[in-house]
């Protein structure tokens, strides 16, 4: 069997912690798995169109927004959104896909992030009224049929952030219409996590997972998403 081929998108930084996290947590995947695992990192600089991803078998999109070219990681999100291909966001990822779907399904043209888009007329994504710069926060799985409580089977769980982004309240309600649904928030009722059901595999975090992993317990996320492409 070949090895599974993921594409990190994103625009990785020596020394930042996320990112040694991220690569770290497919390391602690590795041994548990019975396939092999290949995760590049894809400069956003480096994709000029989605057709260079076709080779891989899924994406994640890295934390570490802005990236240095947020056109492609819209592109990139999009073009797995619209082709069934599995996407995993987390932090900025996460923020992004919420941008995107609002852009192009609710045809929100104006939606943009308020880190990297501060002019926006629609910030569907804006500044937390509380860092999570470095904290952790108790996050509650509101949905029983979402792919969180099917992995974790927890009510509540232990989130690990390092963002000072969210979904802005204000388009909350607004962004769930259609498929795009909110399953997991805060003690305080803000969105925390996010899934596309009509899709193979389009999730995404405000928490990070790689940050919740050890060599004995790989993170149960990030394992159940290298499983489902592998399949």
């Amino acid at each position: 069997m070949r090895a599974l081929r993921i594409a990190i998108i994103g625009d990785y930084t020596e020394g930042k912690h996320t990112h040694i996290a991220l690569n770290a947590a497919i390391d602690h995947a590795r041994p548990h798995l019975n396939f092999a695992i290949e995760a590049p990192w894809i400069d956003t600089t480096s994709i000029a169109t989605v057709e260079s991803l076709k080779q891989y078998d899924g994406l994640w999109i890295a934390p570490g927004s802005p990236y240095k070219n947020d056109g492609a990681v819209y592109s990139t999100i999009r073009w797995a959104r619209e082709n069934n291909i599995p996407v995993f966001g987390t932090c900025g990822g996460f923020q992004y896909m919420i941008v995107e779907y609002a852009k192009n399904i609710l045809s929100i043209r104006d939606a943009g992030h308020e880190e990297s888009e501060p002019g926006a007329q629609q910030l569907v994504i804006s500044k937390l009224s509380c860092s999570l710069k470095g904290k952790p926060e108790e996050v509650i799985i509101r949905d029983k049929q979402s792919w969180l409580y099917r992995v974790l089977q927890k009510d509540i769980i232990t989130g690990h952030f390092n963002c000072n982004y969210g979904v802005n309240p204000a388009f909350a309600e607004q962004l769930q219409q259609g498929a795009l649904a909110f399953t997991a928030f805060s003690l305080q009722g803000d969105v925390r996590a996010l899934e596309l059901k009509n899709h193979r595999f389009f999730k995404g975090t405000l928490f990070q997972p790689p940050l919740d992993s050890t060599p004995e317990r790989p993170n149960a996320l990030i394992m159940d998403f290298f499983y489902t492409i592998s399949r």
